[in-house]
């Protein structure tokens, strides 16, 4: 039984590997040593009789047989998750860990105060909260509910819509006081603009249509930011003019601090939310469970 046990586990860290790209890599996600992780795999293939992996010193590429083997290491990891639901399901409390991924500044103004009436509801259910501006591989990295803003990238998970992310265009009094006139959208060439911006992406195409039709400006400004939260700190210090998502801004529209402009303008393309899970067989209960409750109560939050 221990042989069968070993193997086992040596083919889901087989799948763990061929995911990551890299035994190091795979040592991090798993908090193995390296050395380890060599070890595991080179017992697999001893076992197997054949290699799975032609090794570089820069990347891994699978075999002839590493390609068979890796087919059947799936069916297995379906098998074991599918056992683990159907033992899940069968108890009528709804319990155990749900691990989750959000884009930071959605995740701490959108849902963690649904997390918290979640849990309220369930108090036998762990939530594991991963607030991170990035995608993520969703099985490599054992995540059950990824919140997702914008367009989905691929086809492999199942994705629920949430609603709709609302952009207001905005500045402070005080900037907008000291700045040029402010009248059509391409006006925004002569301002300092606030924009996100991370390793991959640049989000300073801003959109408009009126009765004249739609343009797109390319804007630019001395700061960029991989945090929405943080430009609209920087909007309140009288940087620059800043195109956020509304229920971002809290109170700073009611109270004066920011102030729309280009209001005869309409704003394109407000970017979609979407609550997505692995395409799985069977959905733990318990992810279902929050599932359901997300899709019911997040349109709300976001209107």
């Amino acid at each position: 039984m221990a042989l069968e046990d070993e193997y086992t586990q040596g083919l889901i860290l087989f799948l763990h590997i061929n995911r990551q790209g890299s035994l190091a890599a795979t040592a991090q996600l798993l908090g193995m040593s390296s050395s380890s992780v060599s070890k595991q795999l080179t017992a697999l293939e001893r076992k197997i009789g054949s290699k799975l992996f032609n090794r570089t010193t820069r990347k891994i590429v699978l075999t002839k047989v590493g390609h068979q083997v890796l087919k059947e290491a799936h069916k297995v990891e379906l098998a074991l998750q599918t056992i683990a639901q159907i033992s899940e399901d069968s108890q009528s409390v709804i319990a155990g860990d749900i691990n989750i991924s959000c884009a930071s500044a959605q995740g701490r103004v959108h849902l963690v105060p649904l997390l918290t009436a979640f849990i309220e509801r369930y108090p036998q259910i762990n939530l594991n909260l991963q607030l991170e501006d990035r995608f993520i591989d969703m099985v490599a990295e054992k995540v059950d509910i990824s919140i997702r803003v914008g367009y989905l990238p691929d086809s492999t998970v199942i994705a629920r819509k949430l609603g709709d992310i609302t952009g207001v265009l905005c500045a402070s009094p005080e900037y907008l006081r000291k700045a040029p006139p402010l009248t059509s959208p391409s006006d925004l060439l002569q301002h300092r603009c606030l924009f996100y911006r991370n390793p991959t992406i640049a989000m300073n195409s801003w959109s408009f249509t009126s009765d004249h039709g739609e343009q797109t400006i390319i804007v630019n400004g001395p700061l960029s930011i991989n945090d929405p939260s943080a430009l609209v700190t920087a909007a309140l210090a009288h940087s620059g003019v800043i195109l956020m998502d509304k229920s971002l801004l809290g109170d700073t529209l009611k109270n004066g601090q920011l102030v729309p402009v280009l209001t005869d303008y309409q704003l394109v393309g407000n970017l979609p939310m979407y609550l997505v899970y692995p395409s799985r067989e069977l959905v733990p209960a318990r992810t279902k469970a929050l599932v359901d409750f997300l899709v019911a109560e997040m349109p709300a939050v976001l209107t």
